[in-house]
């Protein structure tokens, strides 16, 4: 349902269109959506051939915006070459992520056109696509497939896909409001502010002995994110993130195998008069690769890689070059009319 409060959709949005989402370290913005649509996300893993199959689910009426295929890896392994539902992509297809202090390396791949003439305009079954084959297989701990989709029935949000390395040691990121938040925006009906992580070499067991911290403006989001939700636990199938399947709630049993999804509720950490959302990652087993993360907020929203001020006032001395421009202008159209 498109919100209509007045402050969530003016264009200068009262306390949420100048959000942005800056990375101070590895994960960087690569894709950004604004409109009435969603998303969907999912991934697998594993060392068979064929490899696993990846779904998607895009209701009738959609127009696919965006597809991404990434593939992880394991520590110091080459760069991947992965049958994508029949499209093989290897070598330069991919474009790196970067490896971190632990040697591990995600690659993406735009797979829009792909994804778009096997979906059309969407359905109301889920969409199946299938990992082939993988080599190395035992390198690879599997492939996550990240969508946007625009829909007139849907929702209007603001998106962001960022994607990079994790550093083990720490990454944090910001959400900024152009002014603080109201009681009428966070009890807004169906305001919505989640968070997917994918999460690669990413192995869970009951003590959480290798999983990473996500806080919240200072208060723990989850101690065990991170596992093989999405694969099985062995190298070559130590993969998850966020998305089909899971729920946003379900971050908080630490205790079970697992028992994070990687898909998170932002709006408990939220308050009235917040101007300032900051999300700390931390990998402190050193052994887990946060690769992706997505951000999906149900309002106009600019999200980005720093700080944005939506309603920029000029400088003096800008307003006065303007000025002058205009004065110009002015002169030159008098000169050619009396040139006539």
């Amino acid at each position: 349902m498109k919100i209509y409060n007045p402050k969530l959709t003016l264009c200068a949005l009262a306390t949420l269109s100048a959000m942005s989402f800056t990375s101070h370290a590895a994960l960087t913005p690569s894709y950004s959506f604004n409109g009435n649509g969603n998303w969907s996300i999912d991934g697998c893993g594993s060392n068979n051939t064929p490899t696993c199959s990846i779904d998607a689910v895009v209701p009738t009426g959609s127009t696919i915006e965006a597809a991404f295929l990434y593939s992880t890896n394991t520590p110091s392994s080459a760069t991947p070459t992965v049958n994508f539902d029949g499209t093989t992509f290897s070598g330069a297809d991919w474009t790196s992520l970067g490896a971190n202090n632990a040697f591990l390396e995600a690659f993406r791949v735009d797979v829009t056109s792909l994804v778009s003439a096997a979906v059309g305009g969407g359905g109301a079954a889920p969409f199946s696509f299938d990992i082939l084959s993988e080599n190395p297989t035992g390198g690879i701990d599997g492939e996550a497939l990240a969508i946007v989709y625009s829909n007139p029935a849907e929702t209007l949000r603001s998106i962001a896909f960022l994607d990079g390395l994790s550093q083990t040691t720490g990454d944090s990121a910001f959400i900024s409001l152009a002014d603080p938040l109201t009681a009428a925006d966070l009890a807004a009906p169906g305001f919505e502010a989640t968070l997917s992580l994918g999460i690669g070499y990413s192995f869970q067991v009951n003590d959480n002995s290798q999983s990473s911290i996500v806080d919240i403006n200072g208060n723990s989001l989850t101690t065990c994110a991170g596992g093989q939700n999405d694969g099985f636990a062995a190298n070559g199938g130590l993969i998850t993130i966020g998305g089909i399947g899971d729920d946003r709630a379900n971050n908080h049993d630490c205790s079970a195998i697992n028992g994070d999804d990687e898909l998170y509720s932002l709006e408990p950490f939220l308050n009235v008069g917040d101007t300032l959302v900051t999300i700390e990652t931390q990998n402190p087993s050193t052994d887990d690769n946060i690769f992706f993360a997505g951000l999906s907020i149900t309002a106009e929203a600019f999200i980005d890689n720093k700080p944005v001020n939506p309603n920029p006032v000029p400088e003096p001395g800008t307003l006065a070059i303007f000025g002058l421009a205009l004065l110009s202008m002015g002169r030159k159209a008098r000169r050619m009319m009396s040139n006539k």
